[in-house]
């Protein structure tokens, strides 16, 4: 165990509170944890009220309805026999995990309706690839870490089960409650020790990245971190023990993300690695690790960050990307929809029509979304279709995390 690292289980009386006192409480922390961001102007670009049904007029919703259900449908078909929704072994179990997310943003629960008992299979799927370390993997992971292999995906693969268990946790029967609890406490003193490994570069410091926490040369990046930090946020708003010194870390490193010179700022606000870790490196200003950083400062309580507001007036500035512009196009659909949909406003009325049309277009007759390109082609259809319901559901606000 990590020093200074006390996995701590929620306790027999609030174990198994219902779905709508955890919502409850999350939205009062939400309140009181910060004010609204200030653009330079003197107006706040995070909407104090916001409705987010306002984006659409009710025909249009309907036509999103439609369409999410279409993909779950289609998803509910493509479950196998071990619970899995399949994808390559190296995404695995993080593809299961975004689909069981996909379910519960339209009100699936598991062990109730249509959809309960495959939910619960593959929450059970997700379980068993918990490995003796602590992390999530369907495949074990050696080292070195090489590109597109477990010793790679694998910080990927755990945050992204770990983030769907949080989320899930109190949703379910008693055992398999007990079961999460258990896999989360190994899982986050893990999560730990890979975060607090010595860094390569002091800017590096907080993050997250790829391989074992002892592994050489260790470093962080936006990706990794994004999906790290919502694991933390989802497992303390189901009330495991998470130091809030955890997440200030997380944080520091996204903020050293942020790219202010304005001349950089074609393609969005936030680099992979921060200048001071990578001054030699592509600096990667992607509208993926923009939506993310985004996210994960809203969601942090950092609404005041400097790059919240620029990215906000970024996304106002620029018509949202079709497919075959964007290499990562429903990673950065879901992320762009979520951290919209936090800002609220004017801003969500505008962006999010844009982001539904775009996907909406691309649904197959048979109701999934085809693979996207680059690296997401080889995670196929129950991945692009997992993100994309979830880049349309935050209206929901149906998955505890995406609380506003």
């Amino acid at each position: 165990m990590v020093q200074g690292m006390v996995a701590v289980m929620p306790n027999e009386q609030t174990r198994f509170c219902c779905v709508t006192c955890r919502i409850l409480l999350i939205a009062v922390c939400m309140l009181i944890s910060n004010g609204v961001v200030m653009a330079q102007d003197g107006q706040s670009v995070i909407a104090a009220n916001a409705n987010l049904s306002a984006a659409l007029p009710p025909g249009e919703w309907t036509r999103v309805e439609a369409a999410v259900d279409r993909g779950l449908e289609w998803l509910s078909s493509q479950q196998m026999e071990d619970g899995r929704f399949p994808s390559d072994d190296i995404a695995q179990p993080a593809v299961t995990s975004f689909a069981v997310m996909a379910f519960l943003s339209r009100g699936h629960l598991p062990g109730q309706g249509r959809y309960g008992a495959q939910l619960e299979k593959a929450i059970d799927f997700v379980l068993s690839t918990q490995r003796q370390r602590g992390y999530f993997s369907l495949l074990p992971v050696t080292p070195p870490s090489q590109h597109l292999t477990p010793s790679q995906t694998v910080t990927y693969n755990h945050a992204i089960a770990g983030l769907m268990l949080g989320e899930v946790y109190g949703m379910t029967s008693l055992d398999r409650s007990q079961q999460i609890e258990e896999a989360m406490a190994r899982a986050l003193i893990y999560h730990r020790e890979v975060q607090s490994r010595e860094k390569k570069a002091e800017s590096d410091i907080g993050g997250w990245r790829y391989g074992y926490p002892e592994g050489p040369d260790a470093s962080s990046d936006m990706s990794v971190t994004g999906w790290a930090l919502m694991f933390l946020r989802s497992a303390r708003n189901a009330e495991f023990n998470v130091p809030k010194s955890y997440f200030d870390e997380g944080l520091d490193f996204v903020e050293r993300c942020y790219e202010a010179d304005p001349e950089q700022q074609k393609k969005g606000v936030f680099r992979y690695r921060p200048l001071a870790s990578a001054p030699n490196e592509n600096p990667q200003i992607t509208l993926a690790n923009t939506a993310s950083a985004m996210l994960t400062l809203i969601l942090g309580g950092r609404h005041e960050h400097e790059g919240v507001a620029v990215g906000v007036d970024w996304f106002l500035a620029n018509e949202y990307p079709r497919p075959w512009q964007n290499g990562y196009f429903y990673l950065a659909s879901y992320y762009s929809s979520q951290a919209m949909a936090q800002v609220g406003g004017d801003t969500w009325n505008r962006v999010f029509p844009q982001i539904a049309r775009s996907l909406i277009e691309e649904q197959q007759d048979e109701g999934h979304w085809p693979p996207g390109t680059g690296t997401e082609r080889r995670f196929g259809s129950c991945y692009s279709t997992s993100l994309a319901v979830l880049a349309l559901t935050p209206a929901y606000q149906l998955l505890p995390i995406y609380q506003r």
